[in-house]
């Protein structure tokens, strides 16, 4: 063996490098880390750089040229351990001061924290509770993943469509529906609840409710079905929209894969291969579900501009030809798809029940399609002016009911527009209905009166008496349940029902908050009638005995556009200070404070300061809670 020998100025180099490697800091690099959800879609973190002595953020900016942007002082990493590493300092930005996004819509900047520990498997960003609608990033991911395959059941992880599958006849019973389902890759600091909307065909959209996750991010939720029927569910922490069926005594399984909710909705990961599909389904209907969302781009409206010029019933006439139109190119569409037979099935089935209840509300269409592309947002007379005009010109043989045998056929029931139709019946005067659909209809305006805690006549027990097996059945059901929620509210305390006296509208609310001055309130805006309001106070039920002990009031405000009887039937279980305001009193606030929905939730200070007012809608529990622990320490 030849031994090569080299000068002792080379030996002495590289040594001297080797030792300097050695004391170089290790660094790893993330590219295009994998995130799991975001609050926003205005940052995003391009990589990681995990160094022995820090911790750096490529973060990407997207938005409209100018639009201003800020990072605060107080975010923070927060690690899988719940350790936290507060931010050191910025790159191509200073921290508290706001920036404006180029002309290219896009910007860059690094953030750097203190060095993370080496096991950390992820960690989230946020810029702290103290931030209104600060960013929050959850799960960024510094190791490799599990697989779906160790998180999904074996039995919904390999379902196949079958393309020559039948809808079977669903059976049109009653009973108990059951979803539960998990949230995949779930861990505690992200949002809590599912939302959950069902639909029955009585009254279409008949529930809104918020289901708390397991500490392993799984949920079960029943409720009182009508034949099978569609469900919305929703992760409040994640974009995806699931539509998925219910039917009596069958359980629907739902697990929802947020990373690659988080990938669909990223620009860095755009051009990413998919990290499998968005939610997966187990249950009633299951090859529809898999294909619906791709089905229902087949059913889109082409847009028409109408000639407003015409008189309302020549207006009639055009619009109805329209919508005999698009049924006939939608059912073409359908027949010469390649969705599965039962996906076709079901489609074709929602055709005719579609195009029943478009022709039942052409004035508002109509006058929908005017304000769009036609009128001066000012013109609101005109518009008014419109919907009466079409509504006066709409003969009563304008709706033709026989259009087709499936709206008596309890087939139909279960497409998504049945219910709305139902309701859209029920809201109007009688009208000669035939069948299945006249019982669904005298079932809705029953419902409606039962929920409405109104007591039900002798005759209409009977009515429900004789009728068909599963609507007596539901009604009865829901009837026992309102009956037990007035008996309970009857031994229930916590609640106080406060008069507003003889005030001036402006010296209104200044006049409630100033019986609780140097307590935090919260402020709910709400109705008797609205979903989301009352699936909120079931939410919050927990929050509001945690903070029992706090100097917090909840007070509640309502209109006359609740019913009164329901109203005092609701309110013992929503403990808090109550107000019930005429409809000047109503409507003189929602125009101050420029309300556009409910629930609308107000924080007001020790000092009757208002510190937090959102967009209506809930928020969410966990968002709720910091915003009035934050106003108790200011």
């Amino acid at each position: 063996m030849k031994t090569i020998r080299l000068p002792f100025l080379s030996i002495t180099m590289m040594i001297a490098t080797i030792l300097l490697a050695g004391c170089q800091p290790k660094n790893k690099v993330i590219e295009k880390p994998v995130y799991l959800m975001r609050n926003n879609t205005s940052i995003e973190v391009s990589r990681i750089t995990l160094m022995d002595t820090l911790t750096v953020l490529d973060v990407i900016a997207n938005g409209m040229p100018n639009n201003w942007l800020s990072i605060a002082k107080t975010s923070t990493l927060t690690d899988d351990q719940k350790n936290v590493y507060p931010i050191l300092s910025a790159r191509g930005i200073n921290l508290d001061e706001g920036f404006a996004i180029p002309e290219s819509g896009k910007d860059s900047f690094q953030l750097v924290f203190p060095p993370l520990d080496p096991n950390v498997r992820f960690v989230d960003f946020s810029e702290g509770p103290e931030v209104e609608n600060g960013f929050v990033i959850n799960g960024l991911q510094l190791k490799d993943m599990p697989t779906l395959e160790s998180l999904l059941p074996a039995d919904v992880l390999v379902q196949q469509i079958d393309k020559n599958q039948s809808i079977d006849k669903q059976p049109f019973i009653a009973g108990k529906a059951t979803i539960k389902g998990k949230v995949l890759d779930y861990y505690q600091g992200m949002p809590q609840y599912v939302n959950i909307t069902s639909f029955n065909p009585l009254v279409g959209n008949c529930g809104y409710d918020f289901v708390k996750l397991g500490a392993d991010g799984s949920f079960e939720y029943t409720s009182n079905v009508l034949g099978t029927s569609i469900a919305w569910v929703h992760y409040s922490g994640s974009a995806t929209m699931a539509e998925i069926f219910v039917a009596p005594e069958q359980t629907s399984e739902i697990y929802f894969n947020i990373r690659e909710a988080a990938r669909k909705k990223s620009a860095i990961h755009a051009d990413s291969a998919p990290l499998g599909k968005e939610f997966y389904y187990k249950g009633p209907l299951s090859t529809v579900v898999d294909e619906l969302a791709e089905a229902k781009k087949l059913l889109r409206e082409d847009y028409k501009v109408y000639d407003f010029q015409k008189t309302p019933k020549e207006l009639l006439e055009e619009y109805k030809l329209v919508q005999f139109e698009n049924i006939k190119r939608h059912t073409e569409a359908i027949h010469s798809s390649s969705f599965s037979k039962a996906t076709k099935e079901y489609l074709l089935a929602g055709l005719p029940v579609s195009l029943t209840l478009n022709l039942l509300n052409a004035p508002y269409k109509l006058a929908e399609n005017y304000w769009t592309y036609v009128a001066d947002i000012a013109d609101r007379d005109r518009y008014r002016e419109l919907i009466e005009g079409i509504k006066q010109a709409q003969t009563s043989d304008y709706i033709a009911y026989n259009l087709s045998a499936s709206h008596n056929d309890p087939q139909s029931f279960f497409t998504p527009d049945f219910g709305l139709l139902v309701k859209s019946l029920a809201s109007r005067k009688q009208m000669e209905l035939q069948g299945l659909m006249d019982e669904m209809v005298t079932a809705t305006r029953l419902y409606w009166k039962i929920c409405d805690f109104v007591p039900l006549k002798e005759e209409e027990k009977e009515v429900i008496a004789n009728m068909s097996e599963p609507c007596k059945q539901y009604l009865n059901a829901i009837n026992d349940n309102i009956t037990s929620i007035k008996e309970s509210n009857k031994k229930t305390h916590g609640f106080r029902v406060n008069e507003t006296g003889e005030i001036q509208n402006e010296d209104l609310f200044p006049s409630i908050i100033s019986k609780y001055r140097g307590k935090v309130l919260l402020i709910d805006f709400w109705a008797t009638w609205c979903g989301p309001c009352v699936a909120g106070h079931k939410s919050m039920r927990p929050m509001k005995a945690e903070l029992a002990d706090k100097d917090i009031v909840f007070i509640y405000i309502a209109g006359e556009n609740s019913p009164k009887e329901r109203w005092e039937e609701m309110i013992p279980v929503i403990h808090g200070e109550h107000y019930r305001l005429t409809q000047e009193q109503w409507d003189y606030l929602w125009k101050v404070f420029n309300l556009s929905g409910i629930p609308t939730y107000f924080i007001i200070d020790r000092e009757g300061n208002i510190v937090s007012r959102p967009e209506s809608g809930f928020p969410g529990v966990t968002k709720m809670k910091e915003e009035l622990l934050r106003a108790l320490d200011m």
